[in-house]
């Protein structure tokens, strides 16, 4: 049986420098975006069930997702938010289950999920680490990634728990404000008591 370890943080805080060096060393992750684009993909019932909810809008010519309209109008609109996770989450459960199946049989597996907390995986999982960057980096970073105004930005972080609660809730925190390997040396720390 696996030990699931719930990996999470906020938006921009460098979870993905994280989740991406565990899967170098040969742990799994089960990464909560790559299957929210999988459940989401072109001619699968999550993306039909999205259409019937918000429109054709955010529907691309070639019949993919139209992400950054769906972003639109979920990040501006509370109730919308809410929508969008309450019809898409049902396919998410499910194909994290279908995933967690296959490792079984390894010590460790990591659900790796930025809105953990926000969705209700909290309880899935037997340890939480999150992934904590000051509000400053935190900020500069998402406009940079996402080329996203300090509004636009803002309202995304908005959107998610305040970090410190996630703190508050946490096993281990990683701080991800220095350098990235500062960062993945309390990665091989906390790896290496998890591994005793």
């Amino acid at each position: 049986m696996t030990k699931l370890v719930g990996l999470t943080g906020g938006i921009a805080t460098g979870k993905s420098l994280v989740s991406g060096y565990l899967q170098k060393k040969g742990i799994p992750v089960i990464d909560a975006d790559l299957v929210t684009h999988k459940v989401e993909a072109k001619g699968t019932p999550g993306l039909e069930a999205l259409v019937k909810a918000f429109g054709p809008q955010i529907i691309l010519s070639d019949g993919a997702l139209n992400r950054s309209e769906l972003g639109k109008i979920v990040f501006n609109n509370p109730s919308d938010l809410k929508q969008l996770v309450r019809i898409i989450d049902p396919f998410i459960r499910s194909e994290i289950f279908k995933q967690l199946a296959a490792y079984q049989s390894v010590p460790l597996t990591v659900l790796d999920a930025p809105t953990l907390f926000e969705n209700g995986y909290a309880h899935l999982v037997d340890e939480l680490v999150v992934v904590y960057t000051d509000p400053v980096t935190q900020l500069h970073r998402l406009m940079k990634r996402n080329k996203l105004s300090i509004v636009n930005a803002n309202k995304r972080i908005q959107n998610q728990w305040p970090l410190q609660t996630k703190c508050n809730l946490a096993d281990t925190i990683i701080y991800n404000s220095g350098t990235a390997e500062q960062t993945l040396l309390q990665v091989d720390n906390w790896l290496a008591n998890e591994m005793k």
